[in-house]
């Protein structure tokens, strides 16, 4: 009545009535949902456009009849009948419970989900309906795609948890934390009722109903409240959880907050009912010519203009990039079309840029002319920047699942491949991951080596869930073997069973070919030590044996027949003396004293010697380098190399054959240092060759010539020690070894020394004492072994010495501290307890600087040098030695010394 009063004519209230009618009607007509009126009996009297649109039938033929038999399926409108029009709720505007989502049905039979929210109405005592009809089939399409994403993305912001078919929670991820307030540990195993609002707990039964009687899926909106008491607007999406027998057995769901899409959608609703400008939807209406003619508050708000500014002129809003597709946009308006969800880019009055949905739809005058547009704008900036980051997020791990040098897969309990990344799709020898997803599909049979594997792995993950660094072989595609060490974990549904394997594989082949290497190293090392004891100890059994057999043959007269039976003994003492020295070299624990020595003079001495060890079938040839070659060496231990590969070239030579022996200088490249363990450096090499054409050796003998106690020969022929003795002694000298056999063909064995310079140390060798031996002087004798000390003593003593014994260093060292007179000589083990040889004689003769040393040893651990090898003023007696050799060696030492005062 004010503004009639303000107008002064009635004329002008009867046009603003009627425009404000039109503007209603045109709202009604061009609202995107379908919009129904029905008297109190559910008949229609008005049906709009979109109705029309919706179930595909005009207005005329719909007026008049019965709600349900229009829009629901036959099936279903009894049931929904009562849902609809059921209310208590007292007589005025009344919008009845929630929204209900039901399945619509057009006039040509075809259903589709639909959403209906009726709004009952009671003016003068008479009641009609509302029914705001909703097709949802593209939101429920959005929304089982947004499921899917949301299933492998772990940072969705949706809430995504499950429970079994009664409703108890068995998961809950981050998105539900998030949106609800509560932890998982808060969550899970509580029943999710403690989720629903008051006035809401009769959807929970209905909905279980649902799925237990076959429903599979099932989506809706609803209100849930929060951990704080805050009510949050969700869509949520149900889904039955099946096994692989198709029963359900448990449900999933994933909720969406909509609270943002249900006030657009109630600001929608009151636009239509009573005013655009209390829409918090932005509304922009424009005339024909593009000028804006409506600017609500919301549109204000969003984009910062105010209708003051706006009205009558053109859109501000629309960038220069979008100026060509808002024009045809316009033109299809204008042509009666209607458009949804067409997303754009708008300017805020600061200059920044929003993203937004716009759905818009013609406005149309009373003559059914479009006179304008009218379009709804959604804020949905903060949605593309979470698609542009999961977009980013997906490009990422498809990147690492990709590029990823580990195998990464996925497996059913049973062992069919799911995926692969290229990585194992290498490693297992096939072109793609798709070969091999779809060639391999039982891994225990056609991948593992040892298939019993396979069910260990099962039931370890089985119980733990995971498995860390399981190790075992597995069949490439091309038959190859190779190991592998897997890490994995179960992936199970919401009831608890495994749904696949997932993990990542690691090729370990070399690793473990290096730790088999180690092993065997260390077995050998081992084997070594033992053998250098036991070496030790024997030599001083023997030691002690030869001494006491010779003191024994000087007691027996010379032509007495008894006097074979301690030859007898010496032979049998330097029999197992020679095994004792090949026990030795090979654990390298033999003390050497190594000498520049010209091998072609060393070997060709050492020839008539060798051909008394083969039969006259075999013809052994030597063919040595033009050249002088030169080496370092102790001249025992070549012989001991050079007797050891003619004997095995022998053995292998039954029926006959050659041996050769070849000589000369050679070079190796930097490939062949480093496979041999050859010594760095520029320095070249003598080449020792011995080859013969006999039976040759296969692969796998071949593998184990050098391991100690291998032999192929029968039992009692031989000990197995010859080769690991060639290895031994070769590897003391700083060399290397190549074989090269064939079965049928013979065999060669190339040892190469350390080439030197041309400076030959003459060896002198020992004789029997021809001379005489005896002597006047003190020998300080020091032996931790009784038997070895007390025959040296005797013979010493018989020979005019004056001896000194002791058992240990210390006491040793005290009787030198004791005397005045001279020690003329200090003769003393290299190893015994307390004090070593190497410190006794070093703390002796800082007390007698005139005393002379010889070292007595059956081995000497570390104690003579870094080296083990025999500085050249030491005196050495490797045990067991004769005492002849023994007299010879003190003889000459104090010999030297006589010779010395002389000069003096």
């Amino acid at each position: 009545m004010e503004f009639l009063a303000y107008s002064g004519s009635v004329k002008n209230a009867r046009q603003a009535l009627e425009e404000s009618e039109a503007l209603q009607r045109a709202l009604f007509d061009s609202a995107l949902d379908s919009i129904i009126c029905t008297d109190g009996e559910a008949r229609i009297i008005e049906f709009n456009a979109a109705a029309e649109r919706t179930f595909r039938v005009s207005r005329s033929v719909a007026v008049g009849k019965d709600l349900a038999d229009v829009t629901l399926p036959p099936a279903l409108r009894d049931h929904y009948r009562r849902e609809l029009f059921v209310s208590n709720s007292s007589p005025g505007f009344d919008v009845m419970g929630n929204r209900l989502e039901a399945v619509g049905m057009r006039s040509d039979g075809h259903e589709f989900p639909a959403e209906f929210t009726v709004t009952k109405i009671t003016i003068a005592g008479k009641s009609m309906f509302t029914v705001q009809v909703r097709d949802i089939s593209a939101r429920k399409r959005a929304e089982e795609a947004v499921v899917w994403l949301a299933a492998i993305v772990e940072s969705s912001q949706d809430a995504i948890y499950g429970g079994d078919l009664d409703g108890k929670l068995s998961s809950w991820n981050k998105g539900a934390e998030l949106m609800y307030g509560y932890t998982a540990e808060e969550a899970i195993g509580r029943h999710v009722s403690f989720l629903v609002p008051p006035g809401h707990h009769d959807e929970l039964p209905l909905l279980s109903e649902k799925l237990k009687n076959g429903l599979v899926t099932h989506t809706y909106e609803t209100v849930r409240v929060a951990k704080d008491g805050r009510l949050v607007d969700v869509s949520v999406s149900l889904s039955a959880v099946l096994d692989s027998s198709g029963n359900r057995i448990g449900v999933s769901a994933i909720a969406r907050d909509i609270t943002a899409q249900k006030r657009v959608a109630e600001a929608l609703r009151k636009a239509n009912e009573t005013s655009v400008y209390a829409s918090p939807i932005p509304i922009i209406a424009a005339d024909a010519r593009r000028l804006v003619t409506v600017w609500n508050p919301a549109a204000e708000k969003l984009l910062g203009w105010s209708e003051a500014d706006v009205i009558g002129k053109a859109n501000p809003s629309i960038p220069p990039e979008e100026e060509l597709g808002t024009v045809t946009l316009h033109k299809r308006l204008l042509a009666g079309e209607t458009i949804t969800g067409v997303e754009l880019q708008r300017r805020k009055r600061d200059g920044s840029l929003v993203s937004v949905s716009l759905s818009a739809a013609p406005l149309w005058d009373e003559n059914r002319q479009v006179r304008g547009i009218i379009g709804f704008l959604t804020d949905i900036t903060e949605r593309k920047c979470a698609e542009e980051a999961l977009r980013k997020a997906e490009e990422k791990y498809r990147g690492i699942f990709e590029n990823a040098v580990e195998g990464i897969y996925q497996t059913t309990p049973d062992g069919k491949y799911i995926a692969a990344n290229p990585a194992l799709a290498r490693m297992l020898g096939f072109d793609s991951p798709e070969e091999l997803v779809s060639t391999r599909n039982d891994v225990e049979n056609q991948e593992y080596v040892h298939p019993e594997l396979r069910s260990a792995f099962v039931r370890s993950i089985e119980e733990h869930d995971v498995v860390h660094n399981f190790e075992y072989q597995v069949y490439r595609k091309d038959g190859k073997m190779i190991w592998v060490s897997e890490s994995a974990h179960a992936v199970r549904n919401v009831v608890g069973q495994i749904l696949h394997f997932e993990g990542t594989v690691q090729d370990i082949t070399e690793r473990r070919e290096l730790e088999l290497q180690l092993r065997q190293m260390q077995k050998i090392e081992a084997i070594g030590r033992l053998a250098g004891g036991v070496a030790h100890d024997f030599n001083n059994i023997l030691m002690a044996i030869s001494s006491y057999s010779e003191l024994l043959a000087r007691k027996i007269p010379k032509d007495d027949p008894s006097q074979r039976y301690p030859e007898e003994i010496l032979r049998a003492t330097n029999r197992g003396s020679s095994l004792t020295q090949g026990l030795l070299a090979f654990s390298r624990k033999q003390v050497v004293s190594p000498k520049v020595v010209e091998l072609n003079g060393l070997i060709a001495q050492q020839i008539e010697m060798l051909k008394r060890l083969i039969p006259e079938d075999i013809e052994l040839k030597f063919v040595p380098s033009s050249a002088p070659v030169h080496v370092r060496i102790d001249v025992s231990q070549m012989e001991q190399v050079v007797m050891n590969l003619i004997i095995n070239a022998r053995d292998a030579m039954p029926n006959g054959g050659d041996i050769i022996i070849e000589t000369g200088n050679a070079d190796l490249d930097q490939k062949d240092r480093e496979l041999h363990n050859a010594p760095p450096g520029p320095g070249g090499f003598v080449m020792l060759a011995v080859s013969d054409n006999g039976c040759g050796m296969d692969a796998e003998t071949k593998a184990h010539i050098f391991e100690p106690f291998f032999t192929t020969k029968e039992q009692g022929k031989g000990t197995g020690l010859g080769l690991a003795t060639v290895s031994g002694i070769v590897g003391q000298n700083s060399g290397c070894i190549f074989v090269h056999s064939e079965l049928g063909h013979g065999t060669t064995f190339k040892i190469y020394l350390p080439r030197v310079g041309t400076e030959v140390q003459s060896e002198e060798t020992p004789t029997t004492c021809a001379v005489d031996c005896s002597g006047d002087e003190t020998i300080l004798l020091v032996e931790d072994q009784e038997a070895v000390r007390e025959s040296a003593a005797e013979y010493l003593t018989g020979n005019g010495y004056t001896v000194l014994r002791a058992s240990r260093g210390l006491e040793a060292l005290d009787i030198a501290q004791q005397r005045e007179e001279p020690i003329h000589l200090l003769l003393t083990d290299v190893v015994m307890p307390q004090m070593s040889g190497r410190e006794l004689s070093d703390r002796i003769t800082s007390i007698h600087p005139e005393t002379k040393v010889i070292f007595m040893s059956g081995y000497s651990n570390n104690l003579l040098s870094d080296q083990q090898v025999l500085h050249p003023k030491h005196e050495l007696l490797q045990k067991p030695f004769r005492l002849e050799a023994l007299g010879q060696r003190i003889r000459k030492a104090l010999r030297n010394r006589r010779s010395a005062s002389a000069g003096q």
